[in-house]
């Protein structure tokens, strides 16, 4: 009895990869991105019942023979591409992946779908290999949905689920070059050596004494690396902008090559607040004034709304109404973090240089893009007159409609469940804004402040004694 059911399992195993072989053959050139597993089966999660099963095996089969592309549509959809790499974390910064979680750390990689946390009291900034930076403030979370490579343009997808999140789009124009100290020192050391400042040390002249009592030229030099990097990077960039759609629960912002501050809180407002060249510290560039959107809740509503610069616009929790924010003393100070960040973004230079030569190539070669970056080419973000609507496009106003219709429906359940609390005489306090966001930065920028006045004054200003650093010279000197 056991070999006549051992006989029959083989018979239908055999069976089973003799049609799937004939399936195979009926499909076009099968094209595997870098890093793609062989299989189409996702091992750890499927069922051993149904995947011995026969009747089952038998109606898989015939739903295939009647979709040649079967097996290329399940690799291409499963497939993961990345988005970006953790620049720096400062405390427990969780990624959450599928079902599973790992505490991020310096170049972890992020893959579309991962959902970053910022828990308790901790800070992070976020490289994406469009060249954007991401800085999450404490207690913040934001999901990557999707980074699409275009002929054109790029193109990203993210939701900003909760906290506090500064989105920095990378432009070619360059930068102030400002003797003033750094505002986010918290990263400080960073773990790319490449960017941290070098300490500018006056050469001890008794002919010129005066020279010494004068400000160290130490970020002035920083900002001159900067731009150095940005125009050494800018010959490979060719001015390629991103598009960014982001989605917040009650709004929705999108536009080419946005700089946004956002803040989501939980049940209660949202506000956000464009960037201008010149509050960024960039040199007036007249070539890069791209137009931002956003967008608000409603299940008919299709308004997009333009977005003025260096502005806190404040939208309510159902995300039917806006308003200028009234009460900006707050965000201010947040804001007042990232203010003069050219250590942050001279290393968003140096990984734009080591991770994203293939997001600005000048001809594409579909096949390579995959097989050797692990990327899908998507085409244009807006077609020619008379032209068929390019796949970047097409997916631009689904995500518009999607997540219009999604959002609303996500704020109207949580309103239901308010008012069902209210009737039992429950209630749920929404977040709130407060110091929790930048305290912990605030602080360590004042001490720092502190520690490099007494740096300075001890040494900066006058000459350096070897009896202060020469531990040999000390010994040789008799000194302890």
């Amino acid at each position: 009895m056991k070999s006549l059911i051992l006989k029959a399992f083989l018979i239908l195993t055999a069976s089973f990869f003799f049609e799937a072989s004939k399936t195979f053959a009926q499909t076009p050139t099968k094209v595997e991105y870098r890093g793609q597993k062989q299989s189409s089966f996702t091992w750890g999660n499927t069922p051993e019942k149904s995947f011995l099963s026969f009747k089952s095996w038998k109606e898989e089969s015939d739903i295939r023979d009647k979709v040649p592309d079967w097996e290329k549509i399940i690799r291409e959809r499963d497939h993961r591409e990345m988005v970006g790499r953790v620049y720096q974390c400062k405390g427990a910064c969780r990624v959450d992946r599928g079902e599973s979680f790992f505490n991020s750390s310096y170049r972890s990689a992020l893959y579309e779908g991962d959902e970053v946390q910022t828990v308790a009291d901790s800070y992070a900034w976020i490289f994406l290999f469009d060249g954007t930076m991401v800085r999450l403030s404490p207690q913040s979370s934001i999901t990557f949905n999707e980074l699409n490579i275009g002929i054109k343009e790029n193109f990203i997808n993210a939701r900003i689920n909760a906290g506090n999140v500064l989105w920095l789009s990378r432009q070619e124009a360059l930068f102030e070059e400002r003797n003033l100290r750094e505002t986010d020192v918290l990263f400080f050391p960073y773990s790319e050596y490449k960017s941290i400042p070098v300490t500018d040390k006056k050469p001890y002249i008794e002919d010129d004494l005066f020279e010494l009592l004068a400000p160290a030229n130490t970020y002035v030099n920083q900002y001159k690396a900067l731009n150095e990097k940005i125009l050494e990077n800018n010959k490979r960039t060719k001015n390629k902008p991103t598009y960014a759609y982001l989605v917040m629960p009650n709004v929705t912002l999108m536009g080419m090559s946005p700089s946004v501050e956002m803040v989501v809180l939980l049940g209660g407002k949202s506000y956000f607040k464009r960037r201008s060249p010149e509050l960024l510290g960039h040199q007036k560039n007249e070539d890069n004034d791209f137009d931002m959107q956003f967008q608000l809740r409603g299940f008919e509503n299709k308004t997009l709304n333009s977005l003025q610069e260096d502005l806190w616009l404040s939208v309510d929790e159902k995300g039917r109404n806006y308003s200028e924010a009234e009460d900006t003393n707050w965000l201010g100070m947040g804001e007042f973090m990232t203010k003069r960040i050219p250590s942050i973004m001279l290393g968003r230079e140096i990984f734009l240089n080591r991770y994203s030569e293939f997001a600005f190539r000048e001809k594409y070669d579909p096949l390579k893009l995959a097989s050797i970056d692990g990327y899908r080419l998507w085409g244009k973000l807006k077609s020619e007159e008379g032209e068929k609507k390019a796949d970047l496009e097409e997916r631009l106003d689904f995500l518009k409609e999607y997540f219009r219709r999604i959002e609303t429906s996500n704020l109207l359940a949580s309103s239901r469940f308010k008012e069902r609390l209210a009737e039992r005489g429950e209630t749920v306090a929404a977040t709130e804004y407060g110091n929790y966001f930048f305290i912990k930065a605030l602080n360590i920028y004042y001490k720092y402040g502190e520690a490099l006045s007494k740096k300075s004054d001890d040494k900066e200003t006058g000459e350096v004694l070897n009896s202060t650093t020469k531990t040999l010279w000390k010994k040789m000197h008799g000194i302890r």
